[in-house]
């Protein structure tokens, strides 16, 4: 269905104000698509940049689009169809409906089968102009920016939360391009200050006080800028001060939030608090974290046992397997179905590239099997993918390199005597 995008749709938009990304898609003729294209050139407002419905290859990544221009065809009996399509490809989109004839009757059939709202056809770039204000209008003042916050949890300490909250946020401003921000709510151990090597002098407890209310210039102010272009609003300097920090807080906090960041990724430590709960409100995704361990598997049935009474429908819930392991007797299989949840994501267990990510405190090395599974992930809360793929690679490469690159370190292993093991030089009958 959808309409391959021209070659300037994988240029990025990033240090450009106010552009709009929109998607071409239908069934109708090259002409027709041709002319919107000529029509969108034309416009005075508001800026657009044409990308492709899916985000553009793996290879030029491209923030997914507001809007999706739908030609719809003859048959009104698809029309319903199409955009329902859209719907499950771009869910977080406008769709406009582009149709043949000036008829108020196929204005309201477009309008119930989902369009937000309708031009004609051919195209008056006035008509197109005046309708794509309207749409970007409603979805500014109906969902801000439309920040896509992931928030991400455990019950079981010590599985990997704040490092997958550090690296999944490298991925997501590496990937777009955007505006990310990270926001500690593991409020009592405050790790992700110290992973990015941040000394905050401002945290979340500067934004606590009830009287006052928390606009965009006090919260800038709380922020850490990381080289990376990632922000941080850090927990508090002392663990008594996390019981300073409500719900009220959190809630205005993450408010304030979407509307200065594109993507927000919450540490939410391994405490659960009814201020997690006013972030999960707001979350987009919420990804829970569990190993190949008895303990961390029951603590997750505990969690969703938990999630379920919460009763947050809306909320998208998935799991994630942090350093796995395909040679464990805890298979992925056999952890999906004691959760009776898919295994969205498998990160490999990569012992050395997470060390140097914290030695280094910046992104993983750009070849590490972990990486390649986080960037995966990445890609599908932005958008891009439908689902990263689960990762069986072993890490026995990453331990090599590892162990190469140690002074005075050798493959073979010593002698039961002591001595080293010499290999056999090559005599002149072997050439």
């Amino acid at each position: 269905m959808s309409r391959e995008a021209p070659p300037d749709a994988g240029r990025s938009s990033r240090g450009r104000a106010a552009v709009t990304p929109i998607a071409l898609v239908g069934h109708a003729a090259a002409a027709a698509a041709d002319e919107i294209l000529a029509a969108l050139a034309r416009i005075p407002e508001p800026l657009v940049e044409v990308v492709a419905l899916s985000g553009g290859d793996g290879d030029t990544p491209t923030c997914p689009p507001e809007v999706v221009i739908v030609t719809l065809g003859e048959d009104e009996k698809t029309w319903a169809l199409q955009i329902q399509e859209i719907r499950q490809e771009a869910p977080r989109s406008a769709v406009i409906g582009a149709i043949a004839h000036r008829s108020g009757g196929e204005v309201r059939q477009a309008l119930r089968a989902g369009a937000d709202d309708v031009f004609f056809l051919p195209v008056e770039p006035s008509d197109l102009s005046r309708c794509l204000v309207r749409v970007c209008e409603t979805l500014q003042g109906g969902r801000g920016r439309s920040a896509t916050i992931c928030a991400i949890a455990s019950v079981a300490g010590g599985v990997g939360v704040s490092s997958l909250t550090l690296a999944l946020g490298f991925a997501l401003c590496r990937q777009n391009g955007k505006r990310v921000a990270l926001l500690d709510l593991g409020l009592q151990c405050g790790t992700l200050a110290a992973m990015l090597d941040l000394t905050p002098q401002f945290t979340i407890s500067e934004l606590v006080d009830p009287t006052s209310t928390i606009d965009s210039l006090r919260l800038e102010s709380s922020l850490l800028a990381h080289k990376s272009g990632l922000y941080l609003l850090a927990a508090p300097k002392r663990i008594e001060e996390s019981e300073m920090v409500s719900v009220n807080t959190v809630a205005a906090v993450l408010e304030v939030m979407r509307e200065l960041f594109d993507f927000i990724v919450i540490d939410c430590g391994h405490h659960m608090n009814e201020a997690l709960i006013a972030a999960w409100e707001q979350a987009t995704h919420l990804l829970y974290v569990v190993e190949q361990t008895v303990g961390s598997v029951r603590a997750a049935q505990r969690f969703l046992e938990m999630f379920e009474r919460l009763e947050l429908t809306e909320l998208d819930l998935q799991c994630v397997l942090n350093r796995y392991d395909p040679a464990s007797p805890f298979t992925a299989e056999k952890i999906a179905l004691a959760l009776r949840r898919p295994i969205t994501a498998r990160v490999p267990r990569d012992d050395a590239a997470f060390l140097q990510f914290q030695l280094e405190c910046a992104d993983l090395a750009p070849q590490s099997p972990s990486r390649l599974a986080i960037d995966a992930l990445a890609a599908h809360l932005s958008g891009r993918e439908s689902a990263p793929a689960a990762t069986a690679a072993r890490p026995f490469f990453a331990r090599m390199r590892a162990a190469l690159k140690r002074p005075g370190a050798s493959l073979l292993p010593p002698l039961p005597g002591g001595g080293l093991r010499r290999t056999a030089k090559p005599s002149a009958a072997d050439g």
